[in-house]
């Protein structure tokens, strides 16, 4: 991990300043070592903020993705609105990923968003940031992103999803199925001894964890119909040119506040798209057409699969 240049900290921190001199509201944390070196970096505008009191139920934070010139973690903190559209909410960039900087990351945070916790927060798993959110969003329900558990477990357990043509579907099963826990506890158990598995040390830890992405487990959960961070890696692969070697932290934090820019353009245009269209209705009916007036087309649609 290498230490910024004196060239590029004087940058970031003149480009934070005049930020925030253009509007006051907009908010930077630097967190400083011994030597008074630039360790973590959160940043998040106004409008980020003022979007975070609405739709800041659900959080995806992801850390999957790290700078070439630096080696820092790149933490979106990005949700949902109410047009399913991907929201930013705030961003940092970490020195490394102990429990003290996401205990530190976390803190910021919720002091930008004036103490406001998430209903829920999924992340990929990481045992240090298990315990950031533990000890500092103790409201938040924590669930993992079941792709990334899916991905990791079909690496790592190469040799058992080539060895039968039915585990990669059980597995799945237990990640997504089953009303009710005692029936999930059956097909696990079943699945452990189908495959002669019960002594295998990943599923055995995973099974510790189960009620952070088991879907059996809290089904009744308020996620915004998220179950994965792809969200958050979505907006990595659009950051992704802007993070590579050959630009500096600086082009790269500019490039954010257009990507930001353009995202709220999305909503603007999702809005007026709502006002101008009118909702035809299958069955005249007071309570559907109430529906469909308080609700945007995305939620509208959602709730009439329900």
């Amino acid at each position: 991990m290498s230490k910024m240049e004196n060239g590029d900290v004087g940058a970031i921190l003149h480009y934070f300043q005049k930020m925030q001199y253009e509007n006051s509201s907009y908010f930077y944390s630097i967190q400083l070592d011994e030597d008074d070196m630039i360790t973590n970096i959160f940043w998040a505008d106004a409008r980020s903020i003022s979007d975070y009191g609405q739709f800041g139920d659900v959080l995806c934070f992801d850390t999957t993705y790290r700078t070439n010139e630096y080696g820092r973690s790149f933490a979106p903190f990005v949700g949902v609105n109410h047009h399913k559209q991907t929201t930013l909410f705030g961003a940092a960039l970490l020195y490394d990923e102990t429990i003290e900087s996401f205990k530190w990351l976390f803190e910021t945070f919720l002091f930008a968003m004036f103490g406001k916790q998430p209903l829920a927060i999924l992340t990929d798993q990481s045992a240090a940031m298990a315990r950031g959110i533990q000890e500092v969003l103790p409201q938040a329900t924590h669930r993992l992103c079941v792709w990334h558990l899916y991905q990791n477990a079909a690496k790592n357990m190469s040799h058992v999803f080539h060895g039968s043509s039915e585990f990669a579907a059980d597995f799945g099963n237990c990640i997504y199925d089953y009303e009710f826990e005692h029936e999930w506890l059956l097909a696990w158990n079943a699945m452990l001894e189908k495959y002669s598995l019960k002594e295998n040390k990943r599923l055995n830890a995973l099974f510790e964890l189960r009620d952070k992405w088991a879907m059996v487990y809290r089904r009744h959960t308020f996620t915004a119909d998220m179950k994965s961070t792809q969200r958050s890696e979505s907006m990595n692969n659009v950051l992704k040119s802007y993070l590579m070697s050959e630009h500096n932290l600086l082009r790269f934090l500019e490039h954010y506040e257009r990507v930001s820019t353009n995202r709220r353009y999305q909503k603007l245009t999702a809005d007026y798209k709502m006002i101008h269209t009118t909702h035809v209705l299958a069955v005249s009916a007071h309570i559907l057409q109430h529906g469909a007036d308080v609700y945007t087309p995305e939620d509208h649609s959602l709730r009439k699969n329900l």
